[in-house]
């Protein structure tokens, strides 16, 4: 017999919730607050405990390094298949004997939102809408510890916020201020201070101070549109969805035209007009409309949306008469200029769960959207580049039940509890309980429990020992199973540390 150098995973479902009279339980991780013996053959899908390999009774404190076994109620509700003589179906799930000693990971993955993929062109509410320049010494006579220190913004003036600045300390005084990360909302004139938690040299401990007062003074992402000129933005979307829908990665280059020059000389136009031309273009380009939204902000900061839209990317509403067909151009407004945001969307075809099979595709990638100023061949070098910021690159979700649902199915198939393709069978070998003790469209947390056997004696194995994943999937964190799990791994010597991995979601500026 082989053994390969990867981890048989066996999965236990834990989203049970309290039963009344029966047992009380966390995200169904049965504990000594349910009565002394429970019976897991009789429970709903959903429960598991820790047991003991010999008593098979449930194991409420472990102590001395003792092993134990993971069980789970079965995912099936009927101990017989139909008119089947053959019984025996809610048989509980249990793992190998688990010796804490052999533990050598236990780490949970929480799971995460997915998030489209958004690009900022120009002067729009992600954007500090101007340089931010220091008009007033530090305040205090404090000396500080010399370092780069990043720090956040915080408006004195004006509603905008999120932006972040790096400090230089030389010689104990703050000598540079530089803003780093745009922050939205800002506008020309808005003060704004530079609050820090800097070593103060003459106390030795950090101290909150304000360190800075900047001030709005220039708009930062202006571009001069002129009249009499056109003007192309090419747009890139990458990534599977692309891939899948057309069969290649996908561009376009859109464009604007100004309009004729009233007089010999040409002269800024409106730029509001170039971002709405732009917009226009992408919900009217069948490569573009279907991966990505526009919203325009005009040159007073007003967003501006997609005619006949409801909703914008956050779920808020939209009237008409936020729509760009409703925008009436005032004329340019000397040193002001508008922008507009590129929010990535895309919607999978998804079948229900009564035609559900483990063939069907779901999307987990967000598309990738890219943008660039370029000329009437494509260059992106002949003209000065508009800026372009990465708002988001985008954020893969995790915990999808799409996916728990496929990883149950191959865990319980070990079971000899196969999820059979045709509709009526798999009614007949209760297939339908499986898919019906997850919830396709949720987010689950899950836990994972690394456990390796070694083989001291193994002439026919390609490796010296057997790796054993184990996965248990809950609703939400499920605080009392880790201190369960930590307690136990901690009567062992060299015991692993709990792990977490978290997501690193996007700061999403709202459209409106």
């Amino acid at each position: 017999m082989a053994y390969f150098n990867h981890a048989f995973t066996k999965r236990f479902l834990g989203t049970g919730t309290t039963l009344a009279g029966a047992i009380s339980s966390t995200d169904g991780f049965i504990t000594t607050a349910g009565t002394p013996t429970v019976e897991l053959s009789k429970l709903p899908p959903g429960y598991f405990m820790f047991v003991d390999p010999k008593s098979w009774a449930r194991v409420d404190a472990p102590a001395n390094c003792c092993p134990l076994v993971l069980a789970s109620s079965s995912l099936l509700t009927k101990d017989k298949l139909y008119n089947s003589f053959h019984g025996g179906y809610k048989e509980t799930n249990k793992s190998k004997l688990i010796n804490p000693k052999y533990v050598h990971k236990w780490y949970r993955v929480d799971p995460c939102t997915p998030q489209q993929s958004i690009i900022s062109i120009g002067n729009t509410n992600f954007t500090a809408d101007g340089i931010a320049t220091v008009t007033a010494p530090a305040l205090g006579t404090e000396t500080y510890v010399n370092g780069i220190y990043v720090v956040p913004v915080v408006a004195v003036t004006g509603t905008g916020s999120g932006a972040i600045a790096t400090v230089t300390v030389a010689g104990g005084v703050v000598t540079s201020v530089v803003i780093t990360a745009p922050g939205g909302g800002y506008a020309i004139g808005d003060t704004l201070n530079v609050v820090s938690t800097i070593p103060v040299a003459s106390a030795g401990t950090p101290t909150t101070v304000d360190v800075a007062t900047l001030m709005i003074t220039d708009p930062k992402c202006c571009f001069e549109f002129l009249c009499g000129e056109t003007y192309y933005l090419r747009i890139d979307i990458k990534g599977s969805p692309a891939l899948r829908a057309l069969n290649h990665n996908a561009y376009q280059n859109i464009y604007a035209y100004t309009g004729c020059c009233a007089g010999p000389t040409p002269t800024v136009v409106d730029s509001t007009l170039v971002m709405i031309a732009w917009a226009q273009m992408v919900i009217e380009n069948n490569y573009l409309n279907p991966f990505v939204f526009p919203v325009v902000y005009d040159e007073l900061g007003i967003a501006w949306f997609p005619p006949n839209s409801t909703i914008d990317p956050q779920g808020n509403p939209i009237l008409p008469a936020q729509w760009w067909s409703a925008y009436v151009s005032p004329g340019h407004t000397p040193g002001a200029c508008a922008g507009i945001r590129l929010f990535g969307a895309y919607v999978e075809t998804k079948f229900g769960d009564c035609s559900f099979q483990i063939t069907d595709f779901f999307e987990k990638e967000p598309v990738r959207l890219y943008a660039s100023l370029v000329d009437l061949n494509g260059d992106p070098c002949v003209f000065e580049g508009i800026c372009v910021y990465n708002e988001c690159l985008g954020v893969q979700g995790m915990g999808f039940g799409e996916q728990v649902l496929r990883d149950l199915i191959l865990s319980e198939s070990y079971l000899q509890n196969y999820f059979a393709t045709d509709i009526r069978i798999r009614e007949i070998t209760q297939g339908f309980d499986i898919s019906a003790a997850v919830n396709r469209n949720a987010l689950y947390t899950r836990y994972f429990l690394l456990h390796t056997v070694p083989r001291y004696n193994n002439p026919s194995g390609t490796f010296d020992n057997d790796q054993y994943m184990l996965e248990i999937i809950t609703n939400t964190p499920n605080a009392a199973l880790e201190s369960y799990v930590d307690t136990w791994l901690g009567t062992c010597p060299d015991c692993v540390d709990f792990e977490i991995q978290a997501c690193n979601p996007c700061v999403i500026t709202p459209a409106q």
